[in-house]
Formats: structure tokens, C-alpha cells, sequence
């Protein structure tokens, strides 16, 4: 009997070191990372898929061929957009178009002339083979007004445009000031597209890497745990009485 005691006192001795090392071990803590929402990859439409946008100007101008070019350079180039819309825009309206064209060819003949030889004199003023740098810059002009991503609405503006072009109440010259940008517009609004599509394809790359970090578990390395020890007096003097009070002391 007293040896079975002195077993079961054993027992609760050890219970107690082990509750005593258990007070000295500290909770590690480890945060459950935010759950992951996936954002969709932007889309760039399938009719702007070979638009190639121009450099910007400091004010965000987009450097076109329309670009910074003088009234009467305007003049001819309001006449090959018009000459690129009567031949290529085929409609409802497209018999309209085409009279407006011929119409505005008639009665604009002397300004239109005199636009055409002050272009080619500023080619001709340049020296070399001007012809061949002529030529280069009517077929990047036709080129310009010929781009299919903007045609639908290339087209719709040269409709409302063109009639008014024969006999403009203020003079070919104001008039074409005013339609030029009417009739640039549409191939604007494709470059200003592409563009904001690359700006958001990049702003999506740079918030999937960010997304991939956070759900990506970092190790925790927490404190390892220590191995408390009672004082030897107090486990000596502990009587089966006493429980695990030991514990606490």
C-alpha cells in the first residue's frame, strides 16, 4: 500500500512539472491571409487590335499628320478626307456623299488649287527628291483617313460634313478649320481607347503580382517554447493534498 502511494504521488509530481512547463509556453499568433478576389484581365476589341497610336504632344495632343499644320494645308487636308470618304464609305447616305464631293470639287476649284501648289511648295522648298517626299506624305494623309477601326464613324461625320463644304457660309478656309477636327475625331478616340486600355492592362499586371504576394502564406517563426521549472523546495514539501497548486507557485 505504500508503495502504490508513493507511485501515485510520482504521478501527480510529474502532472505538476508538466503544468508548470505549459505555463511558459506563449501562443503563437498567425494571421489567415485576405481571401483573393480575381479581377478580370481588361479586353482590348478586336477592331483595335492593329491601332497603333502616335506620340503625344506635352498638352496630350496626339502628333497626327493633322498635327500643327497651317489654314491652308488644312484646307487640303479636309479635301483628301473628303476624297477618301466618297470613295470608301458605302451607306444609306453614300449618293449624297458623293454629290456633296464632286460639288464642293466645283465650287472650291481656285482654293483648292492654290492649296495643292502650297503644299507642293513647301516640298519643293525642302530640296531633293521632293516628288518622292510628296508622294510619301499624300499616301500616309490618305493612309490616316483610311484606317478601318474608325470608319463607321469616319463615315457618319464625312455624311454631316460634306454638304456643307460647296458653299460655306464663312469661307472654304473657316470652314475647314472647324471640320478637320470633326473629321479626325473618330481616329482620335480609337488611340485615346488603346491607350487607356495599355494604361489599365498595366494597373491589372501590377494588382495580380500584389494579389499573388498577399495570398502567397509567409512562414510565422514564433519563440520556441521554454521548459519551466519548479522550485525543488516547494516539490518536496508538496503533499498529495495540495493537487497541482504547485503550479501556480
Amino acid at each position: 500500500m505504500k508503495g502504490n502511494g508513493n507511485h501515485g504521488r510520482s504521478m501527480v509530481l510529474v502532472t505538476a512539472l508538466l503544468l508548470v512547463s505549459c505555463t511558459h509556453r506563449k501562443p503563437v499568433a498567425v494571421e489567415t491571409p485576405p481571401a483573393v478576389v480575381p479581377v478580370p484581365r481588361p479586353v482590348l476589341a478586336a477592331n483595335l487590335a492593329a491601332v497603333v497610336p502616335p506620340a503625344v504632344d506635352a498638352a496630350g495632343h496626339y502628333r497626327t499628320i493633322n498635327y500643327g499644320i497651317d489654314p491652308i494645308q488644312t484646307e487640303w487636308h479636309v479635301r483628301a478626307a473628303l476624297n477618301v470618304a466618297a470613295i470608301g464609305c458605302r451607306g444609306a447616305a453614300d449618293g449624297a456623299l458623293i454629290n456633296a464631293y464632286n460639288a464642293m470639287l466645283n465650287s472650291q476649284k481656285a482654293v483648292l488649287a492654290v492649296a495643292n501648289k502650297t503644299v507642293e511648295g513647301k516640298f519643293r522648298a525642302a530640296g531633293g527628291d521632293w516628288q518622292s517626299a510628296h508622294d510619301a506624305y499624300m499616301t500616309r494623309l490618305y493612309n490616316f483617313f483610311s484606317q478601318p477601326a474608325a470608319k463607321a464613324d469616319f463615315c457618319a461625320a464625312a455624311d454631316r460634313i460634306a454638304p456643307q463644304a460647296a458653299a460655306p457660309s464663312g469661307g472654304f478656309q473657316a470652314f475647314a478649320a472647324q471640320a478637320l477636327p470633326d473629321l479626325e475625331a473618330p481616329f482620335i478616340e480609337t488611340y485615346r481607347q488603346v491607350d487607356a486600355y495599355k494604361l489599365a492592362l498595366a494597373r491589372w499586371e501590377a494588382g495580380a503580382k500584389t494579389q499573388l504576394a498577399a495570398a502567397t502564406p509567409a512562414s510565422v517563426a514564433g519563440p520556441a517554447p521554454k521548459l519551466g521549472y519548479a522550485d525543488m523546495r516547494v516539490l518536496l514539501a508538496w503533499q498529495p493534498a495540495d493537487g497541482v497548486r504547485v503550479a501556480a507557485r
